[in-house]
């Protein structure tokens, strides 16, 4: 066993060894840590190979042990035995049915021997034993009333139950009928033990606040055990005959310019009393200097400064860059911010001004080809002093830049910063540049690369081309899910379970689906992309075991839901039973693949049936940070490392996130030998010439090598719309009610909320129908359209994949039938992936593709929303700083390489585009910031440490390794990126 310690965190690693001595049918793998002989946490740890945990300071054994799994033992005086029913969803909530007891038996023995008339003078109680348990504070023993019960919802660590005949006025037992005896689990062995000891986090810190305004926060806090509290007593207070109660402990914070040994005490003023505080925020600290904190014991009485007892670390503040930014919306609409030093501008403003009044101006260029023109009637006047950021109205299909100016009354002119970067809009229509085509070879082997086999030779015969692709994404979440300690639990779709019901609704069900047709022997090609976040979440040791328990507790559920179903709903027994059934495959299938589906996907695309693109490294939204080249490489290099690391193979193809282009991106993609990406329609169809093809062929971007594929839309709406697409249908799963912990009805009505149980033989019957008309409809669409071009055309499918099963239940089960049928009972549509089409047809049209997006309105608004736009200044900030520090480091400093490794995906993760989306659609508000806050936060930590080893300085390598511990995502990355500017 392998023991990492990391301030209060603590790592454990094994080997598969230790699972060989365990045999898995009958008994369970545990870790327990002691401190002495207390034990301070028991983990189930069967098939894992890690696990974490936070510790108190201490001296601790790990030991792990073989333990019999837990046993139900029952006891009942008769011959016939009555039908008992026990769940457990979890360790402290517990369901008991119990049915067929021989009441008239029962009724005999108490009148004929004891003369009680029975249900006159007895009644029945439930005899509730419980282990002592500190969390929930449930009594050890308890009776509760059972009369006309057979159903019992029981709650605590539980020991066991009895069910009594009391009397009924003293509750006196007078016959016990069963009862039911929970063995805990047994230990049978130890198989190892380690000791190690977690030290003391102890000490006054000072890290960087980041909140929503333009604004620097710093945060100090401390941490101190008692012992440090009685020492201090002991040594100045006693001897000055002093208490607690006759002095203060004041923060203060002392602050110094970079080429100033000397300190100054910030703003003293202000007195900070912490009294019992843990922390302490100063807001608005100038940028441009280094900070310290120090914790100072005060006389209350005398006002007098009496001992220093505690400093921090000193952090520096890098100065902002003064400068304004320009960022683009959709066809009519900019976003510029800027950032101004306040006091540098006042002086500047009142010199310049020589007493006249001055206005300031956001001054609007059009960019032609590199000259800048002036528009003067899209100048806006600004007040600094109120405003740091502006939307622009402008003019479709241009090129601008901006930059802020102050004008005096008399005409002159004083810049106030440098021209910003260029920002394009979008175009309303096709331009007229003429029709061109391009030629580039694809030279690159890939399994899809094939002929497709079909029973009706399809290859031979086909008149088109079906790309099915699928987008699976997820933002990098890890996180243990809380399931509280009174024990009741049911998914509800917070942050922290997304990756656990993607991988239960979607995924899974894709794995199986393609198991099962590889198994009969069906051929299928289908395109896909995996985000790099969601193949490191796939690969997380933590997430793996968090996954493991949520499965577990859904299982759990599930037994008890069936019993509770069956009890008040019979009609809906079915689809519960569904939900037990597909909860156990899963299980079965995640560890079937030894925990990681990547292992699933990458088999498919060996075998030739998946062509596996990548995407931006955390889904970045790419044409907001094309003004720092570095992180649009950082992006992209970290996607294509991660991708060969997980798949084997280097990538062809990109999903871009959110479909999100603007003219240059596809340089960065050339770079890393990035052959195609995904588009929406209108991103082809409004190119600077018309496309001959339409969305049914490909389009090279002009002056590269690099394809778009642009979605058809006829194939969107028939699956993605709920109002006229195939999910809309009454007899499947519905999506949005739910009748308890799982969805049980049918879709019924949409507008009605009175529904139906869920029958699954009618959703699968009609999943096959949906997969017949949606071949047909491709069918008829190629026979249609065939005569009009001079090659085969093809029909890009694009969906998001958790459309299938997440959102849609059926949705696997559609791919399923869709893919059989297109096997064996056609032969007019082919499947067929992006790089098998341009190695088949090298030869396309070049267009140059306007800014676009899939998102709302084909637009970039979404993620440039009010409640959203403040945060690319944070990120860029945090760019800039990351660059500098970069390009004044040395590869062969292998710490310093750690530090701003992991500063990059501290930056890459706050450049995720799902946090603004969330946010815009007002869902889980505070939980987004948090986790965008927190990873800015960390950056500037890093950073700090960075700037210390440049200095030469010591650094706290404690909180290095747990920084590193808690977001160990994209081993591959490597910080030289971030210096490529």
């Amino acid at each position: 066993m392998k023991i990492e310690v990391a301030q209060k965190l603590v790592k454990f690693t094994w080997g598969d060894d230790i699972h060989r001595q365990v045999h898995y049918p009958e008994e369970d793998l545990y870790l327990e840590v002691f401190a002495g002989n207390t034990c301070v946490f028991s983990r189930k740890v069967n098939f894992l190979n890690q696990t974490e945990e936070l510790l108190a300071p201490g001296d601790y054994q790990a030991r792990f042990l073989r333990k019999k799994r837990p046993l139900l033992k029952m006891l009942s005086p008769f011959h016939y035995t009555p039908k008992v029913v026990f769940v457990s969803e979890n360790e402290r909530r517990h369901h008991l049915t119990i049915t067929e007891i021989d009441w008239e038996n029962i009724r005999r023995d108490l009148e004929l021997g004891l003369g009680h008339r029975f249900g006159e003078e007895t009644s029945l109680y439930l005899r509730i034993l419980r282990y002592e348990d500190p969390a929930t504070n449930f009594p050890e023993e308890e009776w509760q009333r059972a009369d006309f019960k057979d159903y019992f919802l029981i709650f605590g660590a539980l020991k066991g139950v009895e069910l009594h005949v009391c009397e009924k006025e003293t509750q006196k037992s007078l016959k016990k009928v069963l009862s039911l005896e929970l063995l805990p689990p047994e230990t049978i062995s130890i198989l190892e033990e380690t000791p190690f000891s977690v030290p003391e986090v102890t000490g006054l810190f000072l890290t960087r606040q980041v909140i929503e305004p333009d604004q620097v926060n710093l945060k100090a806090y401390w941490e101190f055990p008692d012992k440090f509290w009685k020492e201090l007593e002991k040594q100045e207070l006693s001897p000055r005959k002093l208490t607690w109660e006759d002095t203060d402990i004041l923060l203060e914070v002392f602050y110094r310019p970079p080429d100033d040994e000397k300190w100054a005490i910030f703003r003293p003023e202000e007195r900070r009393h912490i009294g019992v505080a843990k922390d302490w925020i100063i807001n608005a600290v100038p940028d441009g200097h280094f900070y310290q904190a120090r914790l100072v014991l005060y006389d209350r009485k005398k006002n007098l400064r009496l001992k220093e007892i505690a400093a921090s670390p000193e952090f520096f503040i890098p100065r902002k860059r003064e400068k304004i930014v320009l960022l683009p919306i959709d066809e009519r609409r900019l976003f510029t911010y800027w950032h101004l030093d306040q006091a540098e501008l006042s002086q500047k403003l009142g010199r310049f001004a020589a007493g006249q009044n001055v206005t300031a101006y956001i001054k609007v260029y059009h960019d032609f080809f590199g000259k800048l023109y002036h528009h003067p009637d899209k100048d806006v006047a600004v007040d600094l002093s109120m405003a740091d950021n502006w939307y622009l109205w402008v003019e479709p299909d241009k090129a601008y830049r901006v930059q802020l100016i102050a004008v005096r009354e008399d005409g002159k002119v004083l810049e106030l910063t440098e021209p910003s970067n260029i920002a394009h809009t979008a175009r309303l229509a096709p331009g007229d540049a003429p029709v061109s085509y391009a030629t580039h070879e694809l030279s690159i082997e890939h399994p899809t690369i094939r002929p497709i086999e079909s029973r009706m030779g399809t290859a031979e015969h086909s008149i088109g081309y079906l790309i099915l692709h699928l987008h699976a994404h997820l933002p990098y979440i890890r996180r243990r899910i809380v399931y509280g300690a009174a024990g009741i639990w049911q998914p509800l779709g917070f942050p922290e379970e997304w990756f656990h019901e993607a991988l239960v609704d979607t995924y899974i069900p894709l794995v199986k689906v393609f198991e099962d047709l590889v198994n009969e022997g069906v051929d299928f090609k289908l395109s896909m992309d995996i985000s790099p976040t969601l193949t490191n979440m796939m690969r997380c040791p933590l997430l793996q075991e968090e996954f493991l328990k949520y499965l577990e507790g859904l299982i759990n559920l599930a037994r008890a839901e069936i019993e509770r179903v069956r009890r008040e709903a019979p009609a809906f027994e079915a689809a519960a039973w569904m939900h037990l059934r597909r909860f156990e495959e899963s299980r079965e299938i995640f560890l079937r693949y030894d925990k990681d589906l990547t292992r699933a996907f990458k088999r498919f695309q060996d075998l030739g049936k998946l062509e596996i693109s990548t995407c931006a490294a955390t889904h970045g939204f790419l044409p907001f940070y094309t003004m720092y080249p570095e992180a649009v490489r950082a992006q992209i290099e970290t996607a294509v490392r991660d991708y060969e690391a997980v798949f084997g193979r280097r990538p062809i193809g990109i999903w871009l996130p959110e479909c999100a282009y603007v003219p240059g991106i596809e340089k960065y993609l050339e770079e890393y030998d990035l052959r195609y990406f995904f588009s929406e329609t209108h991103t082809v169809l409004n190119g600077d010439s018309p496309s001959e093809f339409g969305v049914h062929a490909p389009v090279f971007v002009r002056g590269s090598k690099v394809a778009v594929f642009g979605r058809d839309p006829e194939t969107g709406k028939q699956v993605w719309s709920a109002d006229e697409g195939y999910p809309g249908d009454p007899d499947y799963l519905d999506f949005h009610i739910k009748g308890g912990p799982f969805r049980y009805c049918r879709i019924t009505n949409r507008y009605s909320l009175q529904k139906e149980p869920y029958n699954p033989d009618w959703a699968r019957e009609k999943a096959a129908r949906h997969a017949q008309h949606f071949m047909e409809g491709r069918n008829f669409r190629f026979e249609y359209i065939r005569g009009w071009f001079w090659k085969k055309p093809l029909s890009v499918a694009t969906y998001d994949a958790e459309l299938f099963g997440h959102h849609w239940f059926e949705g696997p089960l559609f791919i399923y039938f869709l893919l059989k049928k297109l096997y064996y009972d056609q032969n007019q549509t082919e499947l067929i992936t992006p790089a098998d089409y341009l190695h088949r047809y090298p030869t396309n049209q070049e267009i140059l593709p306007p800014p676009s997006s899939w998102g709302d309105k084909g637009t970039f608004d979404k993620w440039m929303y009010g409640s959203v736009s403040w945060m690319y200044r944070h990120i860029h900030e945090a760019i800039e700083a990351l660059n500098e520090s970069a390009k004044k480091a040395e590869p062969r400093e292998a710490k310093l390489s750690q530090i701003l490794t992991q500063a990059g995906r501290e930056v890459l993760w706050a450049m995720n585009s799902d946090l603004g989306f969330v946010i815009s659609n007002g869902h889980f508000v505070d939980k987004m910031k948090e986790f965008f806050f927190e990873a800015l936060e960390r950056f500037w930590i890093l950073y700090d440490m960075a700037e210390k080893m440049l200095a030469g300085k010591e650094i706290n390598e404690r909180l290095l390794r747990e920084i590193m511990f808690t977001r160990p995502i994209f081993p591959e990355h490597f910080w030289k990126v971030w210096r490529k500017s």
